[in-house]
């Protein structure tokens, strides 16, 4: 594996694991086993790590958009996808979503492209509670479907820095509070076993550290 690579995967780690404010080239560096000029060689500073980690995320997050409900499926199966898919992203990148505090400014390539990401997301959400609306699972007026869809979205976007702030430790079950949390948006106008199904895949919903 390339020392770049190497160097990447790790501060990843590290990142999600620690905070990214409590992480070091210098610690990198000696888990590595090289020396902290070596990481200089690749990466100049803390902040091109967090650079080249932003253009990694930007690229899951548009695989993740590519999510929308098939007529011809189970619309609650294509929203577990969409939740676990969320998961998965908050997981490998959640410094990034919980940790802006410690970086300042996000990365130029997600500044780029945020605000078509919230919309896009947001649209994502509208997707399914739209089909949700039309199969009859969900009875929801369609005039307060985008108050929905962006209330969920807030949610989802800033509930890793939320919990952050408000809680001493910081543990797996952090995305599973999230997802139950949004789901107190309109569960109670979803139908029994819809509203079921969808509590049972939020509480499975456990970070991968």
């Amino acid at each position: 594996m390339k020392t770049s690579t190497r160097i990447l995967e790790l501060a990843q780690a590290r990142f999600n694991e620690f905070g990214y404010g409590n992480v070091t080239t210098a610690s990198l560096a000696a888990e590595l086993g090289i020396s902290e000029g070596n990481l200089w060689y690749h990466f100049k500073a803390k902040r091109d790590l967090l650079e080249t980690l932003s253009e990694q995320f930007l690229t899951s997050i548009t695989e993740r958009l590519k999510i929308r409900p098939d007529k011809n499926s189970d619309v609650v199966d294509g929203y577990i996808n969409l939740m676990t898919a969320h998961k998965n992203e908050l997981s490998r990148y959640r410094f990034i979503y919980r940790d802006q505090a410690d970086y300042g400014e996000h990365s130029q390539i997600i500044l780029d492209h945020i605000a078509e990401l919230y919309e896009q997301s947001r649209l994502q959400f509208k997707a399914f509670f739209s089909e949700m609306v039309r199969v009859g699972v969900l009875n929801w007026p369609k005039s307060r479907i985008d108050a929905l869809t962006i209330n969920t979205t807030i949610l989802i976007r800033f509930g890793l820095e939320y919990l952050r702030e408000t809680q001493r430790s910081f543990d797996s079950t952090a995305v599973s509070q999230i997802f139950l949390q949004h789901l107190t948006l309109f569960e109670h106008e979803l139908t029994p076993s819809a509203a079921r199904r969808l509590q049972h895949a939020a509480r499975s919903l456990t970070l991968v550290t």
